[in-house]
C-alpha cells in the first residue's frame, strides 16, 4: 500500500470517528431536549394541577381546622349532611391533615375502584395499626407487597368457589341457631300451660351462630354455649386490644410525631406492647390449635402453602393473617342480622312476602337449603336493602392518597385520607332511584346494576366477603322460614314496643342497632317438629364435615 492510499484511509477512518462522533451528540441532544421538553410539560401539568381549587367543604379554625365539626359520634349523619351542601367531594382539614369524604356511589367508584392505584393507601393508626398490631393486621396494612402476599394466602380458602363448598357448616351452625332461639322463646319455668314465646335479645346467638360458622372454617372447631372456652372467645371479639386502640386512641393518633418519643416518657408504648403479646397470644393459641385438628381448615391451608412455597413467613405473621380475618367478622356479621331483625320487625310486609316465597319453593316439610337460593332472588334483595339501608360500618374505612390527583375540577393533594361515607353512598338517588330513603327490597329485582354497599372498594375490598354472604343468606332465610319475629308488648301501655331503627350503638367503627329484645314465634307446629328432628339427628363432627371440603377441593 503506498502513502496516498494510506492517507486516504486514515483520512476515511477519521471522518468516520468524525461522523460517529458526530451523531452520537446529536442523538444525545435530541435525548435532552426530549427529555427537558417532557420535564416542561410534566412540570406544567403539576403546576396547572397544583393551582386547582381543593373540594369544597366547611370552613374551619385556625390550626385544628375542621376538628370540631366532625365528632366521633354519628359522625355518618354529618357526612350525610354535608352532601347536600358541598356535593360529591366534601373537603376538610384535620390538624392540618387535608380529608375527603366521598358521598356519591360515581365519585367512590371512579376514585377507588377505576382509579384504585391511587387510592389504595391507609392512613395507619399509629396505635392500633403499628404499635398494638405491629403491622401485622391486614385492616392497617400499606398496599405493599406483603399485604399483596397475605391476600393470595387468603384466596386459596375464601374465594367463591371454596365459599360454596362450606355449605354443610352453614347448615349445622344455622341449625344450631334455629334452635337456641327456640329454646329461648319458650316460656320461663314455672309458667305451666303458658305458650307464648319469650322475648329475649338475640344479639349473642346471632354473634355465636356468624362466628362459629368462620370459627369453623378458619380454625376447625365449634363455638358452642356448653364449651367452657366458648365464653372467652365471643368476649374476646369485642375486647381484643385492637379494637379497644381504635376506640380509644391516645394523643399519639392525634399528633403521630410523639412516636418518636423515648420509651421511658411514652406510656402508651408500654401499654402496646402489653396489648400486642395479649392479641399474638390468642391468635396463635387459635392457629395451632387450628394446625392440630384432624380435619382441614383455613388456616392449617395457610401454614401448609406458606412452608411448601417458602414464603418465609413466621408463625406470628400467619396467625395474624388468618385472626384478623376472623376479627373482621366478629362483630359485622352478627351486626348485620341483628339489622336484619329490626326490618323485618319494622316491615312486616317484606317478612310476609318473604316467607310466602318460601312456603312456594321451600314448603314445610324441611328446612331451606342453598339449593334453593336460584329460584328465591326475594331473599337476596332483602339481604342486599339491609346492607345498603343500614350499612354496618357507615363511615366506611378510610382510604389514603399516595399521589396527587384531580377529580371533576378539584386536586386530591397525595396524603389525603379519603373517607367513603357509606351512609351517603345508600342514600344516593342517582344510584338507588328517587325512593332511596326507604326500605324497599324490590329495587334490587328490577335492576341488576345497583352497587352493592358494604364489603369496602378497589384493591381494598373485603377478602372474606363470598363467605360473609353465603352465612348471611343462609342464617336470614333460615330465620325467616322459621318464625314471626316482631317486637314485645310493653306491659305498661299493652302496645308493642317501638324498635327505633335510628337508635344506635357504636363498637368500633361498627354501628349496630341498641340492645333491644324481640319476639320469635315459630310459623307451626311443623316448624317445631322439623327443627327438633333435625337437631337431634345432626352430624355435629365438623372434623368429618371439614375432610368432606377438603376432597372437594382436592387437596
Amino acid at each position: 500500500m503506498n502513502s496516498t492510499t494510506l492517507n486516504i484511509t486514515i483520512f476515511s477512518d477519521e471522518l468516520d470517528r468524525k461522523e460517529s462522533l458526530l451523531a452520537s451528540i446529536a442523538s444525545q441532544q435530541v435525548f435532552l431536549v426530549a427529555s427537558f421538553l417532557v420535564a416542561c410539560l410534566f412540570y406544567a401539568h403539576h403546576a396547572s394541577r397544583s393551582k386547582l381549587p381543593l373540594p369544597p367543604g366547611p370552613p374551619g379554625w385556625p390550626v385544628i381546622g375542621n376538628l370540631l365539626k366532625y365528632p366521633d359520634s354519628r359522625r355518618w349523619l354529618t357526612e350525610y349532611l354535608w352532601k347536600f351542601n358541598y356535593g360529591p367531594l366534601v373537603y376538610l382539614n384535620i390538624l392540618g391533615k387535608p380529608m375527603v369524604v366521598l358521598t356519591t356511589v360515581e365519585a367512590t367508584h371512579e376514585l377507588l375502584n377505576k382509579r384504585a392505584a391511587k387510592y389504595s393507601g391507609r392512613d395507619l393508626s399509629v396505635m392500633a395499626g403499628d404499635l398494638v398490631s405491629k403491622g401485622y393486621n391486614l385492616i392497617f396494612r400499606q398496599y405493599d407487597a406483603r399485604m399483596r402476599l397475605h391476600q393470595r394466602l387468603n384466596v386459596a380458602g375464601l374465594n367463591p368457589r371454596s365459599a360454596a363448598l362450606y355449605d354443610p357448616v352453614l347448615r349445622l351452625e344455622s341449625l344450631q341457631l334455629l334452635h337456641d332461639i327456640l329454646t329461648e322463646s319458650r316460656a320461663q319455668p314455672g309458667s305451666e300451660g303458658d305458650q307464648t314465646p319469650r322475648p329475649f335479645n338475640p344479639r349473642w346467638y346471632f354473634q355465636r351462630a356468624n362466628v362459629g360458622s368462620l370459627h369453623v372454617i378458619l380454625y376447625g372447631d365449634r363455638l358452642v354455649k356448653e364449651d367452657p372456652t366458648t365464653a372467652g372467645k365471643m368476649d374476646f371479639l369485642l375486647t381484643c386490644p385492637t379494637l379497644q386502640a381504635l376506640q380509644n386512641p391516645p394523643l399519639v393518633d392525634i399528633f403521630p410525631w410523639l412516636k418518636s418519643i423515648p420509651y421511658a416518657l411514652s406510656p402508651w408504648k408500654l401499654r402496646a406492647e402489653s396489648m400486642f403479646k395479649e392479641e399474638e397470644a390468642y391468635h396463635l393459641r387459635n392457629l395451632r390449635n387450628a394446625v392440630n385438628q384432624p380435619g382441614y381448615n383455613v388456616a392449617k391451608q395457610v401454614a401448609d402453602s406458606a412452608k411448601r412455597l417458602n414464603m418465609e413467613l413466621s408463625d406470628t405473621e400467619i396467625s395474624w393473617v388468618i385472626g384478623t380475618l376472623f376479627l373482621a367478622n366478629g362483630d359485622t356479621s352478627p351486626t348485620f342480622i341483628t339489622w336484619f331483625l329490626v326490618m323485618m320487625i319494622n316491615y312486616p310486609r317484606v317478612m310476609h312476602k318473604a316467607q310466602q316465597v318460601l312456603d312456594e319453593v321451600v314448603g314445610r316439610d324441611r328446612l331451606p337449603t342453598h339449593d334453593d337460593r336460584p329460584r328465591m332472588p326475594y331473599i337476596d334483595a332483602i339481604i342486599d336493602e339491609v346492607m345498603r339501608y343500614r350499612p354496618v360500618v357507615p363511615s366506611g374505612v378510610d382510604h389514603l392518597s399516595v399521589e396527587e390527583d384531580e377529580y371533576m375540577g378539584y386536586r386530591i393533594p397525595k396524603g389525603t385520607i379519603i373517607v367513603t361515607s357509606q351512609f351517603s353512598l345508600a342514600r344516593d338517588k342517582a344510584a338507588f332511584g328517587a325512593d332511596a330513603e326507604e326500605f324497599r327490597p324490590e329495587r334490587w329485582l328490577e335492576r341488576n346494576d345497583l352497587p352493592i354497599i358494604g364489603f369496602g372498594n378497589g384493591r381494598r375490598v373485603c377478602p372474606g366477603r363470598h363467605v360473609a354472604k353465603e352465612i348471611l343468606w343462609i342464617m336470614v332465610t333460615r330465620l325467616l322460614w322459621a318464625y314471626e319475629m316482631e317486637a314485645p308488648i310493653d306491659p305498661e301501655t299493652k302496645k308493642k314496643k317501638v324498635i327505633d331503627d335510628r337508635d344506635t350503638v357504636p363498637v368500633g367503627i361498627v354501628i349496630g342497632p341498641s340492645p333491644f329484645e324481640a319476639v320469635f314465634t315459630p310459623r307451626g307446629k311443623w316448624v317445631e317438629d322439623i327443627i327438633e328432628n333435625d337437631f337431634n339427628n345432626a352430624d355435629f363432627d365438623v372434623n368429618r364435615i371439614m375432610e368432606d371440603v377438603a376432597r372437594s377441593k382436592g387437596l
